[in-house]
């Protein structure tokens, strides 16, 4: 493995590391890490979308536990939006843009959502649409959608940091399966990349070991803090960069 590529799998597993202690998968810094190292935006897409699938199957083992069923309702429109979202083709100038935009609005979500400013209650297909929304926006970048719906649970009252952090990871991994289901006429680029095969049992590792810090040890805020400054930062300088 040569030296550059080396530092790119080390920065993927700790982001893995980083992202899971907060109940995320990684796939927007797994994004990022990718573009800056010159990937085309839709082949990083697509592996955001693998990184996610094995970072959340790998931290949900851990995080399980918190798990709120009055929450997966999310899920029901989140998994089809991202589905049809992952079947479009963009250009892809029109992709980096999009895929900038997003993280950044996404870092400032996760900063705002500290606490929360009510306490409100959902309906049922008020979930659901908000699922479709976010779906839609994970399957067309590969970021998942975890970073935009933790910040609605914490921020409207809805669930507790943890019950957050289980319920976006599940929400994670099913948006993912659907992007890259959607996906599948057009893994045939990304498999065979060796870079790829061999940074997903890193994440994989990584991820088990975040999951247990953050379900078990540490406190949600300062880690989600962090990953907030990093993604405004880094989307800023991608959505800036392309137009």
């Amino acid at each position: 493995m040569e030296s550059g590529e080396l530092i790119i799998v080390s920065l993927l597993g700790l982001a893995g590391l980083f992202y899971t202690m907060g109940g995320f998968a990684g796939g927007s810094m797994f994004i990022a890490i990718l573009l800056l190292s010159g990937q085309p935006p839709g082949q990083t897409a697509t592996a955001g979308l693998i990184f996610n699938i094995f970072s959340t199957m790998s931290s949900l083992t851990r995080w399980r536990i918190h798990l709120s069923k009055d929450l997966l309702w999310f899920i029901a429109g989140s998994v089809p939006a991202a589905f049809f979202s992952g079947s479009l083709i963009l250009p892809e100038q029109v992709l980096k843009i999009i895929m900038g935009t997003s993280i950044a609005i996404g870092g400032l979500a996760v900063i705002i959502a500290t606490s929360p400013l009510r306490t409100i209650r959902l309906s049922v297909t008020l979930k659901i649409l908000l699922g479709i929304m976010i779906g839609i926006a994970a399957g067309v970048t590969g970021i998942g959608g975890g970073v935009y719906l933790a910040p609605l649970l914490i921020l409207g009252g809805i669930a507790e940091p943890k019950n957050s952090a289980a319920t976006t990871t599940v929400f994670i991994m099913l948006n993912s399966l659907a992007g890259i289901a959607a996906r599948a006429p057009r893994l045939t680029p990304i498999l065979p990349n060796p870079l790829l095969l061999i940074t997903i049992p890193v994440v994989i590792i990584a991820a088990q070991l975040g999951s247990y810090l953050g379900s078990k040890r540490l406190a949600q805020l300062g880690v989600r803090r962090i990953i907030g400054v990093i993604l405004v930062t880094i989307g800023t300088y991608f959505t800036a960069s392309s137009i």
